[in-house]
Protein backbone atom coordinates (compact mmCIF):
# COMPACT_ATOMS: atom_id res chain seq x y z
CA UNK A 1 0.00 0.00 0.00
CA UNK A 2 1.39 3.42 -0.92
CA UNK A 3 2.00 5.86 1.96
CA UNK A 4 -0.55 8.60 2.43
CA UNK A 5 0.76 11.93 1.18
CA UNK A 6 -0.42 15.47 1.72
CA UNK A 7 -2.80 16.85 -0.88
CA UNK A 8 -3.10 20.36 -2.25
CA UNK A 9 -5.90 22.68 -1.05
CA UNK A 10 -8.67 22.21 -3.11
CA UNK A 11 -25.90 24.33 5.07
CA UNK A 12 -27.88 23.27 4.94
CA UNK A 13 -29.92 24.70 7.81
CA UNK A 14 -32.48 22.31 9.20
CA UNK A 15 -34.43 20.20 6.75
CA UNK A 16 -37.18 22.72 7.38
CA UNK A 17 -36.68 26.03 5.63
CA UNK A 18 -35.10 28.73 7.76
CA UNK A 19 -36.55 32.22 7.99
CA UNK A 20 -35.15 35.69 8.53
CA UNK A 21 -36.92 38.95 9.33
CA UNK A 22 -35.80 41.98 7.36
CA UNK A 23 -37.58 45.34 7.09
CA UNK A 24 -40.84 43.92 8.37
CA UNK A 25 -41.02 41.05 5.90
CA UNK A 26 -40.43 37.35 6.47
CA UNK A 27 -38.13 35.70 3.93
CA UNK A 28 -37.91 31.94 3.88
CA UNK A 29 -34.65 30.27 2.93
CA UNK A 30 -35.17 27.05 0.93
CA UNK A 31 -33.46 23.96 2.30
CA UNK A 32 -30.10 23.14 0.73
CA UNK A 33 -29.54 19.71 -0.81
CA UNK A 34 -28.21 16.90 1.33
CA UNK A 35 -29.28 18.36 4.69
CA UNK A 36 -31.64 15.55 5.70
CA UNK A 37 -28.91 13.90 7.81
CA UNK A 38 -28.73 16.66 10.46
CA UNK A 39 -31.45 18.89 11.91
CA UNK A 40 -31.22 21.51 14.69
CA UNK A 41 -33.01 20.39 17.83
CA UNK A 42 -31.79 22.12 20.98
CA UNK A 43 -29.39 24.85 22.09
CA UNK A 44 -27.68 24.52 25.48
CA UNK A 45 -26.15 27.72 26.87
CA UNK A 46 -25.93 26.55 30.49
CA UNK A 47 -28.31 25.38 33.22
CA UNK A 48 -29.64 25.83 36.73
CA UNK A 49 -26.97 25.53 39.38
CA UNK A 50 -26.98 22.18 41.21
CA UNK A 51 -25.00 21.41 44.33
CA UNK A 52 -21.91 19.57 43.05
CA UNK A 53 -21.81 17.34 46.15
CA UNK A 54 -25.17 15.82 45.24
CA UNK A 55 -25.28 16.34 41.49
CA UNK A 56 -25.98 12.66 40.89
CA UNK A 57 -29.30 12.65 42.79
CA UNK A 58 -32.57 14.35 41.81
CA UNK A 59 -32.83 17.69 43.51
CA UNK A 60 -34.12 21.21 43.19
CA UNK A 61 -31.78 23.86 41.73
CA UNK A 62 -29.47 25.29 44.37
CA UNK A 63 -29.05 28.67 42.71
CA UNK A 64 -29.50 30.73 39.57
CA UNK A 65 -28.47 30.07 36.00
CA UNK A 66 -24.87 29.29 35.07
CA UNK A 67 -23.81 29.92 31.49
CA UNK A 68 -21.05 28.38 29.48
CA UNK A 69 -18.21 30.78 28.71
CA UNK A 70 -16.03 29.03 26.13
CA UNK A 71 -16.98 25.38 25.61
CA UNK A 72 -14.16 23.56 23.83
CA UNK A 73 -15.06 19.92 24.50
CA UNK A 74 -18.14 17.77 25.02
CA UNK A 75 -18.95 14.16 25.87
CA UNK A 76 -22.43 12.66 26.22
CA UNK A 77 -24.16 9.55 27.50
CA UNK A 78 -27.93 9.37 27.87
CA UNK A 79 -29.01 12.67 29.48
CA UNK A 80 -25.61 13.45 31.00
CA UNK A 81 -23.07 15.75 29.36
CA UNK A 82 -19.57 16.80 30.30
CA UNK A 83 -18.63 20.19 28.88
CA UNK A 84 -15.02 21.41 29.04
CA UNK A 85 -15.19 25.18 29.45
CA UNK A 86 -11.85 26.89 28.77
CA UNK A 87 -13.27 30.28 29.75
CA UNK A 88 -14.53 29.13 33.16
CA UNK A 89 -11.57 26.71 33.57
CA UNK A 90 -13.93 23.95 34.65
CA UNK A 91 -15.52 20.80 33.27
CA UNK A 92 -19.26 21.04 33.85
CA UNK A 93 -21.55 18.09 34.46
CA UNK A 94 -24.86 18.91 32.79
CA UNK A 95 -28.09 16.95 33.30
CA UNK A 96 -30.22 17.57 30.21
CA UNK A 97 -33.39 16.08 31.73
CA UNK A 98 -33.29 18.54 34.67
CA UNK A 99 -31.51 21.41 32.88
CA UNK A 100 -29.11 21.32 35.83
CA UNK A 101 -25.38 22.06 35.91
CA UNK A 102 -22.62 21.54 38.46
CA UNK A 103 -18.81 21.67 38.40
CA UNK A 104 -17.32 18.24 37.70
CA UNK A 105 -13.62 19.09 38.00
CA UNK A 106 -11.20 21.88 37.19
CA UNK A 107 -9.95 22.18 33.61
CA UNK A 108 -6.60 23.61 32.59
CA UNK A 109 -5.78 21.41 29.62
CA UNK A 110 -6.93 23.56 26.71
CA UNK A 111 -4.32 24.62 24.14
CA UNK A 112 -4.62 26.95 21.13
CA UNK A 113 -6.02 25.50 17.90
CA UNK A 114 -7.30 22.34 19.57
CA UNK A 115 -10.61 21.43 21.17
CA UNK A 116 -10.71 19.25 24.25
CA UNK A 117 -11.11 15.46 24.01
CA UNK A 118 -13.39 13.85 26.61
CA UNK A 119 -15.11 10.49 26.87
CA UNK A 120 -17.81 9.26 29.25
CA UNK A 121 -17.84 5.64 30.36
CA UNK A 122 -20.91 3.50 30.97
CA UNK A 123 -20.58 4.21 34.71
CA UNK A 124 -20.24 7.96 34.00
CA UNK A 125 -16.56 8.03 34.81
CA UNK A 126 -14.58 10.14 32.35
CA UNK A 127 -11.30 10.27 30.45
CA UNK A 128 -9.88 13.68 29.55
CA UNK A 129 -6.86 14.53 27.40
CA UNK A 130 -4.80 17.36 28.91
CA UNK A 131 -2.13 18.36 26.37
CA UNK A 132 -0.91 21.31 28.44
CA UNK A 133 -0.23 18.92 31.32
CA UNK A 134 1.16 16.13 29.09
CA UNK A 135 -1.14 13.33 30.21
CA UNK A 136 -4.61 11.78 30.03
CA UNK A 137 -6.51 11.48 33.30
CA UNK A 138 -9.43 9.29 34.31
CA UNK A 139 -11.99 10.66 36.78
CA UNK A 140 -14.63 8.75 38.68
CA UNK A 141 -18.30 9.73 38.42
CA UNK A 142 -17.82 12.36 41.14
CA UNK A 143 -14.91 14.06 39.37
CA UNK A 144 -12.12 12.60 41.51
CA UNK A 145 -8.93 11.55 39.65
CA UNK A 146 -8.42 7.79 39.44
CA UNK A 147 -5.45 7.20 37.13
CA UNK A 148 -3.15 9.00 34.71
CA UNK A 149 -1.81 7.83 31.36
CA UNK A 150 1.48 9.44 30.35
CA UNK A 151 4.47 8.62 28.16
CA UNK A 152 6.71 11.62 27.61
CA UNK A 153 8.81 10.10 24.79
CA UNK A 154 5.81 8.87 22.78
CA UNK A 155 3.03 11.27 23.78
CA UNK A 156 4.31 14.64 25.03
CA UNK A 157 1.17 16.47 23.76
CA UNK A 158 -1.87 14.18 24.03
CA UNK A 159 -4.86 15.80 22.34
CA UNK A 160 -7.24 12.87 21.80
CA UNK A 161 -8.40 9.89 23.84
CA UNK A 162 -10.78 7.03 23.06
CA UNK A 163 -11.65 4.03 25.21
CA UNK A 164 -13.61 0.96 24.03
CA UNK A 165 -16.65 -0.06 26.05
CA UNK A 166 -14.81 -3.03 27.59
CA UNK A 167 -11.97 -0.73 28.73
CA UNK A 168 -9.41 -3.24 27.55
CA UNK A 169 -7.13 -0.41 26.46
CA UNK A 170 -6.83 3.36 26.27
CA UNK A 171 -5.83 4.93 22.95
CA UNK A 172 -4.13 8.32 23.13
CA UNK A 173 -3.46 10.49 20.08
CA UNK A 174 -0.46 12.79 20.29
CA UNK A 175 -0.16 16.05 18.34
CA UNK A 176 3.61 16.38 18.72
CA UNK A 177 4.58 12.96 17.34
CA UNK A 178 1.55 12.21 15.10
CA UNK A 179 1.23 8.85 16.81
CA UNK A 180 -1.43 6.88 18.63
CA UNK A 181 -0.22 5.26 21.84
CA UNK A 182 -2.06 2.19 23.09
CA UNK A 183 -2.02 1.87 26.88
CA UNK A 184 -3.13 -1.09 28.96
CA UNK A 185 -5.82 -0.56 31.64
CA UNK A 186 -3.15 0.04 34.29
CA UNK A 187 -1.64 2.97 32.42
CA UNK A 188 1.39 1.26 30.86
CA UNK A 189 2.21 1.98 27.17
CA UNK A 190 1.81 -1.20 25.14
CA UNK A 191 2.32 -0.25 21.49
CA UNK A 192 2.51 2.65 19.06
CA UNK A 193 0.31 3.05 15.99
CA UNK A 194 1.34 5.20 13.06
CA UNK A 195 4.93 5.68 14.18
CA UNK A 196 6.69 2.83 12.42
CA UNK A 197 5.32 3.38 8.91
CA UNK A 198 6.33 6.85 7.61
CA UNK A 199 3.56 8.79 5.93
CA UNK A 200 0.59 7.08 7.60
CA UNK A 201 -0.22 10.14 9.72
CA UNK A 202 1.08 13.67 9.43
CA UNK A 203 -0.84 14.93 12.46
CA UNK A 204 -3.43 13.88 15.03
CA UNK A 205 -6.21 16.34 15.90
CA UNK A 206 -9.11 14.08 16.98
CA UNK A 207 -10.03 10.38 17.11
CA UNK A 208 -13.09 8.17 17.29
CA UNK A 209 -13.80 4.44 17.31
CA UNK A 210 -16.14 3.17 14.61
CA UNK A 211 -17.25 0.07 12.75
CA UNK A 212 -14.07 -0.16 10.64
CA UNK A 213 -11.52 0.62 13.32
CA UNK A 214 -9.87 3.75 14.68
CA UNK A 215 -10.73 6.95 12.82
CA UNK A 216 -8.01 9.60 13.08
CA UNK A 217 -8.46 13.20 11.96
CA UNK A 218 -5.24 14.30 10.24
CA UNK A 219 -5.57 18.09 10.14
CA UNK A 220 -2.31 18.67 8.25
CA UNK A 221 -3.19 16.18 5.48
CA UNK A 222 -6.81 17.44 5.50
CA UNK A 223 -8.37 14.00 5.77
CA UNK A 224 -9.58 11.25 8.08
CA UNK A 225 -7.53 8.04 8.11
CA UNK A 226 -9.06 4.77 9.27
CA UNK A 227 -6.54 2.47 10.96
CA UNK A 228 -6.95 -1.23 11.64
CA UNK A 229 -5.91 -2.89 14.87
CA UNK A 230 -2.28 -3.11 13.66
CA UNK A 231 -2.18 0.56 12.81
CA UNK A 232 -2.34 0.02 9.05
CA UNK A 233 -4.45 2.41 6.95
CA UNK A 234 -7.69 0.95 5.65
CA UNK A 235 -9.39 3.99 4.18
CA UNK A 236 -8.95 7.72 3.58
CA UNK A 237 -12.02 9.95 3.99
CA UNK A 238 -12.55 13.55 2.93
CA UNK A 239 -9.69 13.82 0.45
CA UNK A 240 -10.17 16.98 -1.66
CA UNK A 241 -13.29 17.81 0.41
CA UNK A 242 -11.84 19.02 3.72
CA UNK A 243 -9.91 22.27 4.08
CA UNK A 244 -9.45 22.96 7.80
CA UNK A 245 -10.90 19.94 9.63
CA UNK A 246 -11.05 20.22 13.41
CA UNK A 247 -13.54 17.87 15.12
CA UNK A 248 -14.62 14.28 14.47
CA UNK A 249 -17.37 11.82 15.39
CA UNK A 250 -18.43 8.44 13.95
CA UNK A 251 -21.80 6.73 14.41
CA UNK A 252 -22.63 3.03 14.64
CA UNK A 253 -23.59 2.83 10.96
CA UNK A 254 -20.18 4.11 9.85
CA UNK A 255 -21.12 7.69 9.00
CA UNK A 256 -18.24 10.08 9.66
CA UNK A 257 -18.96 13.62 10.90
CA UNK A 258 -16.16 16.16 10.44
CA UNK A 259 -16.27 19.88 11.20
CA UNK A 260 -14.46 22.21 8.81
CA UNK A 261 -13.24 25.60 10.00
CA UNK A 262 -13.30 26.96 6.46
CA UNK A 263 -17.06 27.65 6.60
CA UNK A 264 -17.99 26.24 10.01
CA UNK A 265 -19.79 23.32 8.42
CA UNK A 266 -20.20 19.74 9.52
CA UNK A 267 -19.53 17.39 6.62
CA UNK A 268 -20.96 13.88 6.72
CA UNK A 269 -19.36 10.98 4.85
CA UNK A 270 -20.11 7.33 4.22
CA UNK A 271 -17.64 5.07 2.40
CA UNK A 272 -15.72 8.14 1.29
CA UNK A 273 -18.81 9.75 -0.25
CA UNK A 274 -20.09 13.13 0.90
CA UNK A 275 -23.66 12.77 2.17
CA UNK A 276 -24.27 16.24 3.59
CA UNK A 277 -22.69 19.53 4.58
CA UNK A 278 -24.54 21.29 7.34
CA UNK A 279 -24.16 24.63 9.12
CA UNK A 280 -22.28 27.77 8.23
CA UNK A 281 -20.96 30.81 10.07
CA UNK A 282 -23.41 32.58 12.40
CA UNK A 283 -25.29 32.36 15.68
CA UNK A 284 -28.76 31.22 14.59
CA UNK A 285 -29.83 27.63 15.32
CA UNK A 286 -27.85 25.35 13.03
CA UNK A 287 -25.10 27.96 12.60
CA UNK A 288 -21.77 28.00 14.38
CA UNK A 289 -19.15 30.48 15.55
CA UNK A 290 -16.33 27.99 16.01
CA UNK A 291 -16.83 24.24 16.26
CA UNK A 292 -14.33 22.85 18.76
CA UNK A 293 -15.59 19.31 19.37
CA UNK A 294 -18.28 16.80 18.36
CA UNK A 295 -19.85 14.01 20.41
CA UNK A 296 -22.40 11.42 19.31
CA UNK A 297 -24.84 9.67 21.59
CA UNK A 298 -27.52 7.65 19.84
CA UNK A 299 -29.29 9.90 17.36
CA UNK A 300 -27.98 13.12 18.89
CA UNK A 301 -24.86 15.01 17.79
CA UNK A 302 -23.52 17.50 20.33
CA UNK A 303 -21.47 20.42 18.99
CA UNK A 304 -19.24 22.49 21.27
CA UNK A 305 -19.32 26.03 19.84
CA UNK A 306 -16.76 28.17 21.67
CA UNK A 307 -17.45 31.57 20.07
CA UNK A 308 -21.21 31.30 20.58
CA UNK A 309 -20.69 30.00 24.14
CA UNK A 310 -23.08 27.09 23.72
CA UNK A 311 -23.54 23.45 22.85
CA UNK A 312 -25.78 22.83 19.86
CA UNK A 313 -27.72 19.55 19.80
CA UNK A 314 -28.53 18.16 16.36
CA UNK A 315 -30.86 15.30 15.46
CA UNK A 316 -29.16 12.66 13.32
CA UNK A 317 -31.51 11.01 10.84
CA UNK A 318 -31.39 7.22 10.41
CA UNK A 319 -29.36 5.86 7.48
CA UNK A 320 -32.56 5.08 5.57
CA UNK A 321 -33.12 8.83 5.14
CA UNK A 322 -29.71 9.56 3.62
CA UNK A 323 -29.68 11.63 0.45
CA UNK A 324 -26.22 12.01 -1.13
CA UNK A 325 -25.16 15.60 -1.73
CA UNK A 326 -24.84 16.31 -5.46
CA UNK A 327 -21.37 17.07 -6.87
CA UNK A 328 -20.33 20.70 -6.82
Amino acid sequence: MRPLTRRSFALGLAALAGCAVEEGEVHRRPPEPGNAVLRPWLTLAGGWRIDSASALQPQRPAGGRLNFVQPVGVAARNDVLLVADAGARVIWRYDRARDGIAPFTSFTGSVPEAGASLQLGNDFSAWVALPAEHFVVQYDLRGQPVRRWASTPDAPRPVAVVVPEDRSEVLVGDAATARVIVFDPLGRPREVLGGTRPGVLQSVAAMALGPKGLYVLDRVAQQVVVLDRRGLPLEVIGEHQLVQPRALAVDASGRVFVSDDMEQRIKVFRDGRLLASFGGQGNAPGRFGRIEALALDGNLLYVADSLNARVEVLLVSPPSMETPEPPR
